[in-house]
């Protein structure tokens, strides 16, 4: 499935560019889908080595983008040494345990 299909027929904010926000292009060049919650995407890395959450969006051009909030890497199928971006302090552990629960889904129904 592409990126761009989880934003279509939907009203996105609008986040601005800065380090951290990844265009629907890119996604689909090195991430695989893995959920969309509550305006919130999951995604895999294509070669099974990493995971990002982020929070779905519209850049100023128009074009569909998520901004990353968490990114971490998988060891041994067990998400690591998460890094936070953009995230209040308060929300790390949530969002953290959003990806790490659709990550070991995925792991657990067998590898998409």
């Amino acid at each position: 499935m592409k990126f761009g299909k989880l934003f279509e027929g939907k009203v996105w904010p609008e986040v601005s560019e800065r380090i951290g926000v990844m265009s629907v292009d890119s996604l689909d060049r090195l991430w695989i889908p893995v959920a969309e919650e509550g305006g919130y995407l999951i995604a895999k890395s294509r070669d099974g080595q990493a995971a990002l959450l982020g929070r779905m969006g519209m850049r100023y051009d128009g074009k569909f983008c998520i901004e990353v909030m968490v990114r971490a890497t998988i060891e041994n199928g067990r998400l690591s040494v998460p890094e936070f971006w953009h995230v209040d302090p308060t929300r790390t552990q949530q969002l953290y345990d959003a990806m790490r629960y659709h990550i070991n889904k995925i792991d657990a129904d067998g590898d998409q």
